[in-house]
């Protein structure tokens, strides 16, 4: 079973894990170099697995 802190504001530490993803993928599309490119997908990954699992822990619809 995994535990995560809960924020004071879910919503919005979903909308920045969820922000933080979106640039992650950004960079990557500009990136050049297929190891850099692969690091930003995963961190991008990180960052969106982080933020369902916000949801789910406290009802987060969005």
């Amino acid at each position: 079973m995994s535990h995560i802190l809960v924020p004071d504001h879910p919503r919005e530490e979903t909308a920045r894990l969820l922000g933080q993803a979106r640039h992650c993928r950004q960079l990557a599309t500009a990136a050049a170099e297929d190891e850099l490119i692969e690091q930003l997908v995963t961190l991008a990954k990180s960052y969106e697995a982080k933020a369902a699992l916000l949801r789910a822990s406290c009802g987060v619809n969005s």
